[in-house]
């Protein structure tokens, strides 16, 4: 009686589609698709509703109380400028749909403009986390330094206590999507993928 040979393992080695692509390009760029398509039209809906608020006496009262001078640069400019602030990430998700749909094609534009747009989004990541820091930083500053009243101080040990939360998060969130970024970005500058762009 024979000894039968145990069965092959199966190869760790991702294999190239029918193209010669990777075999992780294709779903990537069908994901990131979608995910783009949806921001599209979630900006462009928001785009639409800030309309009317945008011209509402009650957002326009709110900017003009000065109990509220102590809103930051950044945010002060998002509650005034509602409809292009959602326009503008409206066309930047319909720039990451049409470089996904020429990476489809093949087309080298959209390879570099895909490249770019993950190093654009990793910047803007860390900037969303400056945002957030900073707007807790001016609400802190808001408070009385000298105070004897306990709600005051419970009110500040809360904001810290939050600053570090969401700071922290949208740090973290950013942090591990900048490595998923760059690892991305090393991933489409191999010569494997840069070979499927020559037109």
């Amino acid at each position: 009686m024979s000894a039968s040979l145990p069965p092959q393992l199966p190869s760790c080695t991702p294999r190239p589609s029918g193209d010669g692509a990777p075999a992780f390009l294709a779903p990537l760029l069908k994901s990131v698709l979608l995910v783009c398509v949806a921001s599209a039209a979630l900006w462009a809906v928001l785009a639409l509703i800030a309309i009317p608020l945008s011209a509402s006496e009650t957002l326009q009262a709110l900017l003009a109380d000065e109990d509220f001078h102590w809103l930051p640069g950044s945010l002060r400019w998002l509650l005034t400028h509602p409809v292009l602030a959602n326009v503008l990430l409206c066309v930047s998700s319909l720039l990451g749909v049409a470089a996904c749909w020429g990476m489809l094609r093949r087309w080298r534009w959209a390879w570099g403009s895909f490249v770019a747009l993950l190093a654009i989004t990793a910047v803007l990541n860390g900037v969303v986390v400056w945002g957030v820091d900073d707007a807790f930083r001016h609400l802190l500053a808001q408070l009385p330094a000298e105070t004897y009243s306990l709600e005051i101080l419970q009110l500040r040990r809360d904001l810290r206590v939050l600053r570090v939360i969401w700071t922290g998060l949208t740090g973290l969130t950013a942090a591990a999507f900048a490595v998923l970024h760059g690892w991305l970005i090393v991933r489409l500058c191999a010569a494997d993928v840069r070979a499927l762009f020559r037109r």
